[in-house]
């Protein structure tokens, strides 16, 4: 039997959505460090990985399944993606990458233009596909039995690491922000990780605009 995806509804909308003044934004613009041992000598082909959701998108507000739609941010979300960038200001950066989807481009916008560079957009960064059940409203759905056309957790799975050996191969020891999705960026986490695809069910969905640090071998 194949695995399908979990969902919490609860978690489709951004729990951000009530924020409204920009230093409060900038305060809930999670970072986490996994910083190298110290003395530690670099591999020049490691690559220092900045993972990231997209800014808060109008859908999410609405709580719908956005899944490939482009998705439009909202007010609080163009603020989250010039927060981040603020946020990021310091870092040494050598890449962006994001989907090709416009919520997940446009937040990488933010960024690029503060360092001059030129977002790399692949298919491979987007987020699941919800089949059927795409631009539908959570709350009103039926999650116990997902229907066939839903991208299953083996498919997401393997998708995730073809998005890392996509970056293996086009930006080794690179320092890269990934700007991904919520859903996605979970079955990101667990390749990274080294965990078992069902694990991607049982971790919590980034914050809009959250960030994680990893280092690729």
């Amino acid at each position: 039997m194949v695995a399908r995806w979990a969902h919490n509804p609860k978690v489709v909308s951004s729990s951000l959505a009530s924020a409204t003044s920009k230093k409060r934004i900038k305060q809930l613009v999670l970072f986490f460090y996994l910083p190298l041992p110290p003395n530690k000598k670099t591999d020049m082909s490691q690559i220092e990985l900045i993972l990231s959701r997209h800014g808060e998108t109008e859908e999410n507000k609405l709580h719908i399944m956005q899944g490939q739609l482009p998705g439009h941010l909202s007010e609080l979300g163009k603020q989250q993606a010039k927060a981040l960038a603020e946020t990021l200001d310091k870092e040494e950066l050598d890449v962006i990458v994001c989907s090709d989807l416009a919520r997940s481009y446009d937040t990488a916008m933010a960024v690029a233009r503060q360092k001059g560079l030129q977002p790399v957009a692949t298919p491979l960064l987007r987020e699941m596909d919800w089949g059927i059940y795409t631009g539908k409203v959570a709350d009103e759905m039926d999650f116990t039995t997902l229907p066939e056309s839903v991208e299953t957790i083996e498919a997401l799975y393997k998708r995730a690491g073809d998005f890392v050996d996509f970056l293996k191969k086009e930006f080794p020891g690179k320092r890269i922000l990934a700007i991904g999705h919520g859903g996605f960026n979970r079955a990101i986490v667990v390749q990274l990780e080294k965990l078992p695809p069902e694990k991607i069910l049982s971790l919590p969905i980034m914050k809009n605009t959250a960030c994680m640090r990893f280092t690729l071998p």
